[in-house]
């Protein structure tokens, strides 16, 4: 694949993270509900808590990459939560989800949170859990992701 970069997403290219994040929504049946000021505020800047990779061609989006630090004490230090990666159908089966990953820990690395890769894939998507495996990612059948939203957040927010 030439003439590809992989760099950090720059303010000037949000619009092109937003299209790839939006395609990955579609292509999973997921809504899609970011703002694009909260995006931008998000992965962009000096302060901004969040990474986000983006592989382009004549300035089109062909890959991308969403991922928040997190700490682990079992894992002994700061690594990349992965939530999104999304590669465009026409290269896809070529090696740049590997590519993505790889350019998204080596810019965790530079940051100091390139400890480890966690990520999350859907039970009805055998495809990406059969790369994920290859590439040795592994399950750990102790864990179960949980999310608090709506209500019980709010609810939660209030208490302190």
């Amino acid at each position: 694949m030439d003439n590809l970069t992989i760099a950090p997403v720059q303010e000037d290219e949000i619009a092109l993270l937003e299209i790839a994040l939006r395609q990955l929504a579609s292509d999973l049946d997921d809504p899609y509900r970011v703002k694009i000021k909260t995006l931008a505020d998000t992965v962009c800047g000096p302060t901004a808590p969040c990474l986000a990779m983006l592989a382009t061609r004549d300035a089109k989006p062909l890959a991308a990459t969403l991922a928040a630090p997190v700490l682990s004490t079992t894992l002994g230090g700061a690594g990349l939560f992965v939530s999104d990666l999304w590669v465009t159908q026409s290269v896809r089966g070529r090696g740049l989800a590997r590519r993505m990953l790889a350019a998204t820990l080596d810019e965790g690395s530079r940051r100091g949170i390139g400890h480890f890769l966690k990520l999350t894939v859907y039970h009805d998507n055998p495809g990406a859990r059969a790369a994920y495996d290859r590439l040795g990612f592994s399950t750990h059948a102790d864990e179960t992701n949980m999310f608090l939203t709506g209500t019980a957040l709010e609810t939660l927010r209030g208490s302190t």
